[in-house]
């Protein structure tokens, strides 16, 4: 039996009114809205920056081709409904710049091309204080990703990668590490992984990773030792005038 929500929890209801994942009822019911009210709650009425790669879910797209542009962006609007005074910023290789707002602006573009990347950080005009990749979940577009936007966060900043769980096999490339062993890697200092970052990516990670913490998906579509560790946090090192609690 599911617990009934209660009023604190906003974000998980305000997920099922906008009908996204990160919340515990629509699609893969992933329960991550939890994580991030721990994290957002206590800032919630601050000026934050947050970029978001990938707007709606795949299977989505992937099903409805011709009607895919005309979904809204599920989890803008639950960030700008929770976050009053947030800046918001999408991703997505579809053209949703048509959800643009006052407060949301939209960019199209590839996750696992470098240059595009970095047109949108540079376009959204400073840096982001939290950077949530829910974009292919391919291992060689995360660290891509990870790669190139981790130095357009602020420092103190936070980057989430999303369903470490699941990486769509039509994408992956033969050899290269999943993302969750190369984040564990970091962890343990293991070496010897094929990755899709340069060396000199490899180098800024290691020197700007100051904290790294992993939570669960509760989906009830995967078995619990699944999705063990299927959202990753990590905190750039430095001073942020907002994130200063301990995981």
């Amino acid at each position: 039996m599911t617990a009934e929500l209660q009023p604190h929890d906003e974000l998980t209801l305000l997920a099922h009114r906008y009908r996204s994942d990160k919340g515990s009822s629509y699609s893969f019911a992933h329960g991550y809205t939890r994580i991030y009210q721990a994290m957002l709650e206590p800032v919630r009425h601050a000026p934050l920056r947050i970029a978001e790669i990938g707007l709606v879910l795949d299977h989505v797209q992937t099903a409805e081709p011709a009607a895919v542009a005309n979904k809204e962006c599920s989890s803008l609007h639950m960030w700008a409904e929770y976050l009053p005074a947030a800046r918001l910023f999408g991703f997505d290789r579809v053209d949703f710049r048509h959800f643009t707002t006052e407060r949301i602006m939209i960019a199209q573009g590839d996750q696992g091309e470098r240059a595009d990347l970095r047109r949108f950080a540079e376009n959204a005009g400073g840096r982001f204080d939290l950077i949530i990749d829910d974009g292919s979940h391919a291992s060689h577009h995360q660290q891509i990703a990870l790669a190139t936007l981790f130095p357009y966060l602020a420092d103190g900043g936070l980057y989430v990668i999303e369903d470490l769980h699941y990486q769509p096999p039509h994408l992956e490339i033969a050899g290269i590490a999943t993302t969750r062993q190369f984040l564990f890697s970091l962890v343990t200092r293991q070496t010897g992984l094929r990755l899709a970052l340069q060396q000199s990516e490899f180098g800024y990670l290691l020197d700007n990773i100051e904290h790294l913490h992993f939570f669960d998906s509760l989906s009830p579509h995967y078995p619990r030792h699944v999705t063990a560790d299927a959202l990753a946090v990590l905190k750039k090192r430095g001073h942020h005038a907002y994130f200063n609690f301990a995981f």
